[in-house]
């Protein structure tokens, strides 16, 4: 336990290369032509040890190499239960009055300010904001259903 804890410098580590070379060794040791199973055994260690600390750099490696693969893109079934809702909004958008539903467009789609949108439907900012809030409670209310 000592030999492999001071050449992997991990003391849990080493508990499993020995386990491991212990292994080896008697599988090896079935057919008695080792004359010195001791120097066999820190030999066996001594691989695994290094094997371990190669592997370890390998992945590294290929970590460092490996572009970023996840994705953070939505799921296949979540594009389509976001369009569809989408649509359901986009529908009762299109079933409001025409001031209503210009002024929501103007304001979610245009990003127009609601003094802007005010001025050009000949509104009052207070009238023109509360259009759009009742707009959008109708447009809440259609995606909930839809969900």
């Amino acid at each position: 336990m000592n030999y492999a804890g001071r050449l992997s410098g991990d003391r849990a580590g080493a508990e499993d290369i020995v386990q491991d070379a212990w292994l080896l060794l008697d599988r090896k040791t079935d057919d008695g032509a080792i004359r010195e199973p001791l120097g066999y055994l820190r030999r066996i260690i001594r691989n695994l040890v290094f094997a371990q600390a190669r592997q370890a750099r390998e992945i590294a490696v290929a970590a460092e190499d490996m572009p970023d693969i996840a994705d953070d893109r939505p799921s296949a079934e979540a594009e389509v239960m976001a369009r569809q809702t989408m649509d359901l909004v986009l529908d009762a958008i299109d079933a409001m009055p025409a001031r209503q539903k210009a002024a929501i467009k103007m304001y979610h789609f245009e990003n127009m300010k609601l003094r802007d949108i005010a001025a050009k439907l000949g509104l009052s900012v207070s009238y023109t904001q509360s259009l759009i809030a009742q707009g959008m409670e109708i447009c809440n209310q259609q995606r909930r259903q839809g969900l």
